[in-house]
């Protein structure tokens, strides 16, 4: 048993590409989610989970997952009280990596609290849409206050990094706080998990 005392929320990083930013903007935003939250935050990165393309022999919805990495993303999804979800916009959408990581699960995201938080050159707001839509089908419990990060190219270091992660994603903390105390209370009005 567990002996936390604040809600789990498990925030996920959605970019895989070798030079992102979504690393950077996770580290940033997880102490301003724990603190709106109240609660403890975990960062959980795709790219460090490597999951490949969809390899099940049978689909998700019978939760009969055969692969070691599926039960673990499984886990990790359905050990958290809640979940923010930070994804990029790529060309007004968001990445095959994150459907993927989605497509892999659906009992775990059943009633799921979730908030979304996207960024990009022009904030994310096509991919959050995308998002919601994809996360309603499958019946996860949404917030209504989708955080958009808009990053400027000055933003970027030579190396495509940013260069000042905490000034690049300044602007967009008050939605972030807003969500991230949403999403406490959603999942404060819930029975904890505790793994």
């Amino acid at each position: 048993m567990s002996t936390r005392t604040r809600p789990l929320i498990r925030l996920v990083v959605g970019s895989v590409r070798p030079v992102r930013v979504g690393d950077q903007i996770a580290e940033v935003l997880a102490p301003v989610i724990a603190e709106a939250a109240d609660a403890e935050v975990e960062i959980v990165d795709l790219a460090d989970l490597a999951l490949p393309l969809l390899d099940e022999p049978r689909m998700p919805a019978l939760g009969d997952y055969a692969q070691e990495h599926t039960k673990a993303w499984a886990a990790t999804v359905s050990g958290a009280d809640g979940i923010v979800l930070l994804s990029p916009q790529y060309n007004g959408g968001y990445p095959a990596s994150v459907k993927n990581a989605i497509d892999y699960l659906y009992a775990e995201w059943k009633d799921k609290p979730i908030e979304i938080v996207t960024y990009g050159g022009h904030g994310g707001g096509l991919a959050a849409k995308q998002l919601r839509d994809v996360l309603a089908f499958i019946g996860a419990d949404l917030g209504e206050n989708d955080a958009a990060i808009t990053l400027a190219r000055e933003a970027y270091g030579p190396d495509w990094r940013l260069a000042d992660p905490a000034a690049a994603v300044a602007d967009g903390l008050d939605e972030v706080r807003a969500g991230a105390r949403a999403l406490g209370e959603r999942v404060r009005g819930r029975e904890l998990v505790y793994s």
